[in-house]
């Protein structure tokens, strides 16, 4: 008789309970650590787009005021740094320069409201001016966000061109935020007239995003950037270049604040939303400094983390909102406050006053 060997009942049953069990922990293990991965990477596109963006677009604002003849700066001084009137709005600013075709903050008619700095207060245009595009609420109503007007005259250096006609010289200036190069005639060679400098306006606002994955919750919207120009001489009429959708700073941005700060006549300070300002009395404060405040997001998701809630609120400079909840999409998103406060260059100076 040959005698065969195999496993029991009992012990097939345990080994099949051991597999399964070393299955469970495999798998979970593996289900821990893509969670892992797509929070690390819903981190990482949100750090890269919240603080280097901000830093950028920092570095762009601190370009505000630049070069301007007078440093005290309110909503009446002529070229200022922060644009909030313009010559559809405004009065002339004739102590300041006595040309009878200067207005106070910026020049041209094409400037139109919704084409300055503009917050929640404001009535809103339409696209591409601003709208006032968010993705926030506060006590279940939607919050508006702010949009951002600077405008200076850049830092020129003369190119001759290699020639000793001084009719053919440019002035270049760097770029603007849309990247087109800011390089302008010294001369005008039609109208044998200086052409001059050119003031550079740069719009921040809210947009949709038009690049977006699909089922993404509510509207994606960017942080965008539109730049204009005018010259100084001869006498400026319009803005070039300017009013478009312009191009994007950062990508995922539910919401976008600004606050000026503002220097009250006992030398003390306090933070204006820009509607508040637009209704202090006349003569208004001087404007020495801005807050900014971002509500950015990932681009990836992060799958169903459940930490985040749907409800979750952010406190964005002086506001406190709550992300609209989108019943079209489960996924979700991690989110993070950026915020930096940017002196206005030269305002605290009593120059040409």
């Amino acid at each position: 008789m040959i005698k065969e060997n195999g496993f029991t009942l009992i012990e097939l049953m345990l080994a099949l309970a051991l597999g399964l069990v070393i299955s469970a922990a495999a798998i979970f293990l593996f289900m821990t650590a893509q969670k892992s991965y797509s929070m690390q990477q819903g981190l990482s596109s949100l750090q890269e787009n919240a603080n280097f963006g901000l830093n950028y677009l920092t570095k762009d604002i601190r370009l505000a005021n630049l070069n301007n003849v007078k440093a005290e700066m309110n909503d009446e001084t002529a070229y200022g740094g922060i644009v909030l009137t313009s010559s559809i709005n405004a009065q002339k600013d004739a102590a300041n320069v006595p040309q009878s075709n200067f207005f106070r903050t910026i020049i041209g008619t094409t400037a139109n409201e919704n084409l300055l700095s503009r917050s929640s207060g404001f009535a809103p245009g339409t696209a591409p001016a601003w709208t006032g595009a968010s993705n926030v609420q506060v006590n279940s109503t939607d919050l508006l966000s702010d949009q951002l007007v600077i405008q200076y005259v850049p830092q020129y250096k003369i190119d001759d061109r290699g020639t000793p006609d001084e009719n053919d010289d440019l002035l270049k200036g760097g770029f603007d935020c849309e990247g087109r190069e800011l390089t302008f005639p010294v001369h005008d060679q039609k109208n044998g007239q200086p052409y001059g400098q050119q003031v550079i306006v740069q719009r921040y606002f809210l947009r949709a995003d038009d690049n977006v994955d699909t089922n993404e919750p509510n509207s994606p919207l960017a942080l965008a950037c539109d730049a204009g120009a005018y010259s100084i001489q001869p006498q400026p009429t319009a803005i070039r270049n300017y009013g478009d959708q312009g191009e994007i700073v950062m990508k995922r941005v539910d919401y976008f604040r600004v606050l000026l700060t503002v220097q009250n006549a006992n030398s003390t300070f306090r933070y204006v939303s820009l509607s508040d300002y637009s209704a202090l009395p006349i003569p208004r404060p001087k404007i020495i400094a801005l807050q900014l405040g971002v509500l950015s997001r990932s681009t990836p998701p992060v799958g169903q983390e459940i930490s985040i809630k749907d409800d979750q609120q952010f406190k964005v400079l002086d506001q406190t909102v709550t992300v609209k909840k989108d019943t079209t999409s489960t996924k979700k998103y991690v989110r993070q406050v950026a915020t930096q406060t940017i002196a206005i260059r030269n305002a605290l100076g009593e120059r040409g006053k």
